[in-house]
């Protein structure tokens, strides 16, 4: 008997002792602590938890624009650190005249679509473009932040273009032959973009079929007024559109 009791009083030492492991490992709160973050019932970081200071603000980029032309845009763009950075990695020497892309369609809430945009082609050492900045632009504060760099070969048909490949010369001419048109007084043609719906930017799609482009700041379309007050479009593709063709996202209310 004495025998059979030293051995429950070690079963029980032994119970006792694993569920006191287990507790320190985060699987129990027999020990009364709230659970917290991470397995070791503490917080984890150094901001932004219970009794710490809040996490500072993300920085998102923004620098200040003195003026909405080509010539400020293009003096702000090459004093930027992205800027600067890409420059020296992709043999980036000058830039050609920034263009402004402007929003159009529904409203989002996401910058990049509701604001407009400053996109220009840039050259290499030998005159040759190698890249594309897109840069949106906050016109209420006068600031613009980097979005995206895309990159041109030497093999790419754009290496030999400024930016936009579709001039607003042509975009008239097309008005004028596809939807026998002319602009209304007073209105000059104008580079859009907008936020795609997600069932189309599957060209191979047999049924959401779009290939006009106007889905991303670097690759806009032609919005023109015509004489019938009406927006007309002239596509990536060079086709003539009307604003109901425009495979537009539906935004916020």
């Amino acid at each position: 008997m004495f025998v059979l009791g030293l051995l429950l009083i070690s079963l029980m030492i032994i119970i006792g002792h694993g569920s006191s492991t287990a507790d320190a490992s985060g699987k129990g709160t027999t020990s009364g602590i709230a659970p917290g973050y991470g397995s070791l019932n503490h917080p984890k970081g150094t901001c932004g938890n219970a009794d710490q200071a809040p996490c500072p603000a993300v920085d998102p980029g923004w620098f200040s624009v003195g003026a909405e032309s080509p010539t400020a845009v293009a003096s702000a763009i090459t004093s930027s650190r992205e800027f600067i950075a890409l420059a020296s990695q992709y043999g980036v020497t000058s830039l050609d005249m920034p263009a402004l892309v402007h929003a159009y369609g529904a409203y989002t809430g996401i910058d990049y679509y509701d604001d407009d945009h400053w996109v220009v082609s840039a050259r290499n050492s030998m005159g040759m473009r190698c890249g594309l900045f897109d840069f949106v632009y906050d016109r209420v504060h006068s600031r613009m932040r980097f979005s995206s760099y895309g990159v041109l070969t030497a093999l790419d048909p754009h290496a030999r273009q400024s930016f936009p490949y579709v001039s607003s010369s042509v975009a008239l001419s097309h008005l004028q032959s596809q939807g026998r048109l002319d602009v209304l007084a007073g209105t000059r043609p104008e580079l859009i973009f907008f936020p795609i719906d997600p069932s189309f930017p599957y060209l191979t799609s047999s049924v959401h079929k779009w290939a006009g482009g106007g889905n991303s700041a670097m690759n806009p379309i032609w919005l023109m007024v015509g004489s019938d007050r009406h927006d007309y479009f002239l596509g990536a593709n060079l086709n003539i559109y009307g604003q109901s063709d425009l495979p537009i996202a539906k935004g916020l209310p």
